[in-house]
């Protein structure tokens, strides 16, 4: 049982195709709802589970996914990005108590992206922007976080950014925040030394965060 104040819920917004349904995979596994992740290619993922989505690898009805973290019940609303079925996200929008906007490294700004921020700037939604794909092949992180900086200005405001090696792995990733880094071992977040080098980087995105903060209210501009 959960009490009223105990439950969220997360509208998953994004193109089709973006990685919502990889996300909310993701999430289900990292929280021990599941003991494996399923892949879209594969059919076998938790939230696309209609014949229909299995046979075109994409999602057409939203899908209620149930979760719990830090004693608190999280229902991901798996919305489908392609505008065929733009109503499931509204639809799912009016039940949400916020929104992760689902953006590619690989794609860019998409239209189902500007469509989803659009959505979510008419509600006036708190969201955040989850950037995937970040290790796969033609995959710009950087680029991508640049053009959304240059459209929508200080609204983006970078709290965690992945950390790579030299053949472009991602093999972690930095609190902007807090200024910490850390690494995946056996499923858990492990902290590890900041990579040398990335101090001023941090040091770069960890302001621009606060401005993006101050700008917020005068009491927090006065203080930043």
């Amino acid at each position: 049982m959960y009490t009223a104040n105990a439950i969220r819920n997360i509208c998953l917004l994004g193109h089709s195709g973006s990685g919502k349904s990889a996300l909310a995979e993701s999430l289900l596994y990292m929280t021990g709802a599941i003991d494996r992740i399923g892949r879209n290619a594969d059919g076998n993922t938790v939230c696309d589970f209609d014949p229909e989505e299995i046979r075109r690898n994409i999602s057409i009805s939203t899908s209620v996914v149930p979760l719990e973290y830090h004693n608190t019940k999280i229902n991901l609303l798996d919305t489908p990005g392609g505008f065929d079925f733009a109503g499931a996200a509204m639809e799912a929008l009016r039940a949400a108590d916020a929104a992760i906007l689902v953006c590619s490294a690989k794609d860019g700004i998409t239209v189902g992206f500007e469509k989803a921020w659009d959505y979510c700037e008419q509600r006036n939604m708190p969201r955040f922007i989850y950037i995937s794909k970040v290790d796969e092949d033609n995959s710009d992180y950087n680029a991508t976080f640049e053009a959304l900086r240059e459209k929508y200005g200080n609204k983006i405001a970078p709290v965690v950014v992945p950390i790579w090696d030299a053949n472009k792995k991602v093999t972690g990733i930095i609190d902007v925040l807090n200024k910490r880094a850390y690494e995946m071992k056996a499923g858990k977040r492990v902290e590890i030394d900041i990579p040398e080098g990335k101090e001023d980087v941090i040091t770069e995105f960890n302001d621009a965060l606060k401005e993006s903060v101050a700008e917020t209210s005068e009491e927090f501009m006065d203080k930043f």
